[in-house]
């Protein structure tokens, strides 16, 4: 079975069982799976999908999961225990574990190229915003974590791929994440150290004066000491 939060949730279940649909069903997966293998108590799931927690939604939540278990294909997934309900996942099922694990081994790494490849296959987990099209509160928290985390495994991969060699392939795609991201100060530096490296000295120091021009107009700030440091030394001619 695989679970996927990195994107609009959905599971892909076994072998002739349907996916799982439904706004509230694919909400009750969302929280479960924020939590996984740890109990999510009963009362905190009834705030979120319904902002209620009388009998008669007591009883709605307990229809829901009996639902949710069945388009698991797996009613032993799902258990309930002393006011929580816990889903089972077992390890390689998750894409956002698989997400961390792949940052955890990268970051263990010596070698550039395999940080490369492990953060390259990281990043390719990952079919859109987290937890997609779902506006439910308790989520939140790992919804930020997750987009951040993946904003710095965006970064050090091309900071991999500068090491590898790599800088005229990257200066493109560099070029489309400043844009996308133009307050992240290491997307600059990695974008004007790898046009100094193509050569391109000029449209470097043109990309830090960009930088700057936005990081005061934007947020009152001059540059960083890093992105200060990378113009010194592209002026000194120090690659």
């Amino acid at each position: 079975m695989r679970f996927e939060v990195l994107g609009p949730v959905r599971v892909t279940p076994g072998p002739g069982v349907p996916p799982v649909c439904g706004a509230v069903r694919v909400g009750l997966l969302a929280l479960l799976l924020a939590r996984a293998n740890a109990p999510v108590p009963a009362e905190s799931l009834l705030d979120a999908l319904w902002d209620c927690d009388g009998p008669a939604d007591l009883q709605r939540l307990q229809l829901t999961v009996h639902r949710l278990r069945r388009a698991l294909g797996d009613p032993g997934r799902l258990v309930f225990d002393a006011g929580s309900y816990l889903l089972r996942v077992r390890p390689g099922e998750l894409d956002a574990q698989l997400f961390d694990d792949a940052l955890r081994r990268a970051s263990e790494s010596d070698d550039p190229r395999r940080r490369a490849a492990l953060l390259r296959s990281a990043t390719e987990l990952w079919r859109g915003e987290p937890f997609q099209g779902l506006d439910l509160g308790p989520l939140a928290p790992q919804t930020g974590r997750l987009a951040e985390r993946r904003n710095v495994a965006i970064e050090q991969l091309y900071a991999a791929e500068l090491e590898c060699g790599r800088h005229e392939t990257a200066v493109a795609d560099l070029a489309g994440l400043v844009c996308l991201h133009p307050l992240r100060e290491r997307l600059h530096v990695l974008l004007m150290t790898a046009l100094d490296r193509c050569g391109r000295r000029a449209d470097a120091l043109a990309a830090y004066r960009s930088a700057r021009c936005t990081l005061v107009g934007e947020l009152g700030l001059e540059p960083g000491p890093e992105l200060r440091e990378v113009e010194q030394r592209i002026l000194a001619g120090d690659r």
